[in-house]
């Protein structure tokens, strides 16, 4: 009888999706006309591939009529020069219009631009996959009146309910784009096999619930009355961040932390205790210093850019030239060859803003820039500049990156817009090493049936190398630790094992959350979730999850138990926590720990992320949801549904 139900369901299936409808001919550009960008690369048919040469934002509009509800759309596309996206595909929802982003922000973003005023890099659609230029990729797209569904190389990676959600573009350029139209930006990007097919309705079901088992509960309780009613992981924070101060990749400080976790963890009891090799990359920062030299002297609150170049020995010095964005710096290249390019953007999201520290530095030297500058990513300051990771394309020169405070550029516009050229010398004496060994680790509560199954939670070990590097991710690592280690004092063994893994190398490369999954790449079948608190640890609101339908429901559930005790109940779609988004890929159901983030980047990356930023409650109540969702998902009879 089931057998005959699936059989008569895929029927119908079909019967409700029209064929698929070219709507690229592989010859000529029929049917889709240039869009109208400032600074566009050229546009070309070779060999059956629609190609965008690299400018700053290219694009083509399909001038035929597309539906705007209940279709399909699929096309194949690849990245073969450049950083950042190679399928922009604006796209109409009902009365309104959205954009899928591939390999955006830098070149690893996935995600639909906007959701409730929230762009790709940062809502409910948010992924992380490593592309590589001059490898094809296969997208989806599905659009129906509930959902926004994105599929790549064959796997969902964005399955968003779009009901009561606010779905628009975001504003500025891509709005030409409109109403169905692909671009790249700075890449160059090439496209084929774009189709098309019309959808039937879908029914607008309401959401399963799935009931927890009363002695789940009761255990549950027994979690959260433990971690709300002490102060010991905050204590072990601080003990911790005091001692070791700054947790930076191949630093002596982060290995004696690691040595030191390891100590505490055989100590507390916790199974098969262990550090497993990574090799990490080093960065060092060196001595480093910005001088304001026109129109006054003043010393200059600085930090270099993680993966930066040094300076000349003794300095460089140079006038600046302050641009709000790429697109302002394009328009004014005769000004910027000799200068110090200061990028003054203002913090809209993390996720938009950030890319300015990643890419700004290749950018400008495109200009003929000396050296590069960005105003910190972040919303509020005190003077306090933050540090980040950055990258450098690989067909322009090298130049140095740093941030300043937001004060200290926000001062270097107004100069100029005054007619005044001011003057800066910047020494830096970055030098990158080669790569050096590090630990990821871990620990157990090994399952009382199933041990073989496994529920990993964590964070990242490592920071940044100023501040104590307490909300990024020292909270996130103490939150996962204390979980366990109240399971092991309650006496609350699960039917399945539950793996601490603080993961190395986070901050600069995520070499311990790829050296995680080859070492246990066998297991990851039977992994049957990732969780990871990378979001700092302020006051949880509950987690983003990305897994099956069906896994969904299940997460749900939990989420109304944790809503009902923590008001931490709120689950939406679209994990993009860095460390276990490797075991994504290979089908593991992953989840991060949501919070209030109001302030989490006023400190993130700063000297000011120091122990007193941690709450203790806030820290024990984000010790209560990551213990109840990892023992919950456990403790289930049944493994959490693919």
């Amino acid at each position: 009888m089931r057998i005959l139900l699936l059989l008569c369901l895929t029927v119908l299936s079909s019967a409700f999706a029209a064929d698929w409808r070219p709507m690229f001919d592989g010859k000529s550009l029929a049917g889709w006309t240039p869009t109208q960008f400032a600074g566009a690369g050229d546009i070309e048919v070779v060999d059956g591939t629609m190609v965008l040469n690299q400018g700053q934002l290219t694009g083509v509009s399909y001038t035929n009529a597309t539906p705007t509800m209940d279709y399909e759309v699929e096309l194949e596309a690849r990245r073969t020069q450049g950083i950042d996206f190679f399928c922009g595909l604006t796209f109409p929802v009902k009365d309104s219009f959205a954009t899928l982003v591939v390999g955006g922000w830098g070149g690893a973003v996935v995600g639909i631009s906007s959701l409730d005023g929230e762009d790709a890099a940062h809502n409910s659609t948010t992924r992380y996959h490593r592309f590589k230029n001059g490898q094809w990729y296969r997208i989806r797209l599905a659009v129906t009146a509930t959902n926004l569904s994105v599929w790549l190389d064959g796997d969902q990676v964005v399955d968003a309910d779009i009901r009561g959600k606010t779905v628009a573009l975001r504003a500025g350029e891509i709005e030409a784009s409109k109403p169905f139209g692909i671009a790249s930006y700075s890449t160059t990007a090439e496209l084929r096999g774009i189709r098309l097919r019309r959808l039937g309705p879908a029914a607008d079901a309401p959401a399963k619930t799935v009931a927890l088992p009363a002695t789940l509960v009761a255990s549950l309780d027994r979690l959260v009355a433990a971690a709300t009613n002490s102060d010991f992981a905050h204590r072990r924070l601080a003990e911790m961040c005091d001692t070791f101060g700054a947790r930076f990749t191949g630093s002596t400080n982060l290995e004696a932390a690691i040595d030191w976790v390891l100590g505490r963890m055989k100590a507390d009891g916790l199974d098969r205790v262990r550090g497993e090799p990574v090799m990490v990359p080093r960065w060092i920062r060196g001595e480093e210093s910005a001088e304001l030299l026109e129109p006054r002297r003043e010393s200059l609150p600085m930090l270099g850019l993680g993966g930066s170049i040094a300076t000349p020995r003794g300095g460089l010095t140079a006038r600046v030239l302050v641009v709000t964005n790429f697109t302002e710096l394009s328009n004014r290249v005769a000004e910027a060859k000799g200068r110090i390019v200061v990028f003054d953007a203002p913090f809209t999201d993390y996720g938009e803003t950030v890319r300015f520290r990643w890419a700004g530095a290749s950018e400008a030297a495109k200009a003929g820039a000396v050296a590069s500058i960005v105003r910190s990513v972040a919303p509020f300051s005190l003077r306090t500049p933050h540090t980040g990771a950055m990258s450098y394309a690989t067909n322009v020169p090298r130049i140095p990156h740093a941030a300043l405070a937001s004060e200290d550029v926000g001062r270097l516009a107004r100069w100029q817009a005054r007619g005044i050229s001011p003057v800066v010398r910047l020494r830096m004496a970055a030098r990158t090493l080669p790569d050096g060994p590090s630990r990821n680790v871990v620990a157990e509560l090994r399952g009382r049936e199933k041990p073989d199954e496994v529920v990993v939670i964590g964070g990242h070990i490592d920071s940044w190398d100023v501040g104590q590097g307490a909300q990024d991710d020292g909270g996130g690592c103490l939150a996962a630790w204390e979980a366990l280690r109240l399971m092991k004092e309650l006496g609350l063994r699960p039917r399945r094992t539950v793996r601490v893994v603080l993961w190395t190398n986070e901050e600069t490369g995520g070499a311990g959350a790829k050296a995680y999954r080859t070492a246990h790449l066998g297991e990851l079948k039977d992994h049957i979730a990732a969780i990871e608190a990378d979001s700092g640890t302020f006051a949880p609101e509950g987690f983003a999850f990305t897994g099956s339908t069906q896994a969904g429901e299940v997460i749900r559930s939990i989420g109304r138990f944790l809503g009902s005790r923590l008001g931490a109940g709120k689950v939406t779609n679209g994990a993009g926590e860095a460390d276990i988004a490797p075991l994504l890929e290979h089908g593991v159901p992953n989840l991060g720990l949501r919070v209030d983030r109001e302030r989490y980047f006023w400190y993130h990356h700063t000297s000011a992320d120091t122990v007193d930023k941690v709450a203790p409650h806030d820290l024990a109540r984000c010790t209560a949801a990551m213990a109840v969702m990892a023992y919950a998902l456990a403790e289930m009879e049944e493994p959490l549904p693919r």
